[in-house]
């Protein structure tokens, strides 16, 4: 093979390798239009590959020693009043709370809980932002509990991302969250993050200073009285175990206390309220109930920055080049055995494609398990997959389109069959 014809098959691979990114392109826009029928794309919509990495390759990690959940239950105001002053008298060092009081109840209800709360040390209360405005990319508005509870909060918010943008009234699988959230001229920790920042200071500055809008959530576990087939790992105290202080002062003496909606008690599997899905549950499609609840996501968020155990993640930029070598590389072999194997050409690039489609998929899962890496070689994958087919088009459509000779073999065809029906 001589320089000029390899130099023109290297162009001619890359013209390829273009057009296999408009073809992407547009099926992406096309099936896009099907989205709302499509039945099984809706229930693999939500799966990613790296959730085998939680559920079946993981080993269970050890048990949380710093973080506490207590269940608040349906316990009424003056009784979440009684959990709140028998913990706090074991001094925690910070105590978050994880749930609204937003309305006034009368002195009966409120008066021995806003008491309560003046005590707390260090004390975070759960707010939810509301009203994005996409004009000034920040959230309008603020949900915070009633005045009465006020005087010793300090607010951060519980939001949760359910979807890639998508908050929690949505029911996804919840694999990320926000460290902050822009309100009106200024920030607001998340719950996690600003308990956690009462704890250790220094881990959060470095949680920070990745600089990260959206942090992958690398999960270690669910809490003592869940179902969920998953290891436990955090210590939890059902709202009846505080009544009766059925602990030892050991587990609560400088830890971080997370008090949430756990259930009406533990094992309830009947009640989903503040309940979700994430990459713990065993169902990896169409999957029955959620298997972890709020206040337990933001347990896994701290143990992450305390351990500094994060997730690193390709940018877009590191993808697409990815996915566009990869997809060169792919022309540039299928184009040789296109001419030089014609009648093999189908055969040998599904198997190809079959190949690197299961090694693709190995390096993701494995590079999350072992080096916590989420690779997101989706598009990568897109291009392997249409690869092959792409290339017949390209060849024996687009390539003749712009050469005298297709055009001139295309446009003959008509002639000759007008020809043979005079003749005929």
């Amino acid at each position: 093979m001589n320089r000029n014809i390899l130099q023109n098959r290297w162009i001619d691979s890359l013209l390829a390798t273009i057009f296999i990114f408009v073809v992407i392109r547009g099926l992406s826009s096309f099936l896009a239009i099907f989205e709302a029928i499509d039945v099984v794309g809706e229930a693999l919509d939500d799966v990613e590959f790296t959730d085998v990495v939680y559920s079946n390759l993981r080993e269970a990690p050890p048990a949380e020693d710093d973080i506490v959940l207590v269940n608040i239950g349906r316990l009424p105001r003056p009784a979440i009043a009684k959990q709140i002053e028998i913990i706090n008298k074991y001094k925690p060092k910070v105590v978050g709370l994880d749930t609204f009081f937003p309305y006034p109840k009368g002195p009966d209800q409120d008066t021995a809980l806003a008491r309560v709360l003046t005590e707390v040390e260090n004390l975070v209360m759960a707010s939810k932002m509301l009203n994005f405005n996409e004009e000034t990319a920040s959230f309008d508005s603020l949900r915070i509990s009633a005045p009465a509870f006020r005087f010793n909060a300090d607010f951060a918010f519980a939001n949760l991302i359910t979807s890639e943008g998508v908050q929690q009234e949505d029911v996804k699988t919840c694999r990320s969250f926000n460290p902050l959230l822009p309100i009106q001229d200024t920030t607001q920790m998340s719950i996690a993050v600003r308990m956690a920042y009462y704890y250790a200071p220094e881990k959060v500055e470095k949680l920070l200073a990745r600089n990260n809008e959206i942090e992958t959530i690398n999960y270690k576990g669910n809490s003592l009285g869940s179902l969920s087939n998953f290891a436990t790992t955090f210590f939890a105290l059902d709202w009846y175990d505080v009544l009766d202080e059925n602990f030892v002062p050991e587990m609560i003496e400088d830890k971080i206390v997370i008090f949430g909606f756990l259930g009406e008690q533990f094992g309830d599997r009947y009640n989903i309220e503040d309940k979700y899905y994430t990459p713990l549950n065993q169902k990896y499609a169409g999957r029955g109930e959620p298997d972890m609840y709020g206040a337990v996501i933001h347990a896994n968020i701290i143990s992450m920055i305390l351990d500094e155990d994060y997730v690193y993640k390709l940018d877009e930029s590191t993808q697409f080049i990815i996915a566009f070598i990869l997809c060169y590389l792919n022309v540039f072999l299928f184009m040789w055995v296109y001419y030089a194997l014609k009648n093999w050409y189908d055969g040998i690039t599904k198997v190809v494609q079959l190949l690197e489609l299961l090694l693709i998929i190995g390096v993701m899962i494995y590079s999350y398990h072992l080096f916590n890496w989420n690779l997101e070689l989706t598009l990568a994958m897109g291009t392997v997959a249409v690869v092959g087919d792409s290339l017949e088009v390209y060849n024996g459509v687009i390539k003749n389109m712009f050469t005298r000779e297709g055009r001139k073999e295309l446009f003959s065809v008509g002639k000759r069959n007008k020809d043979e029906i005079e003749i005929n």
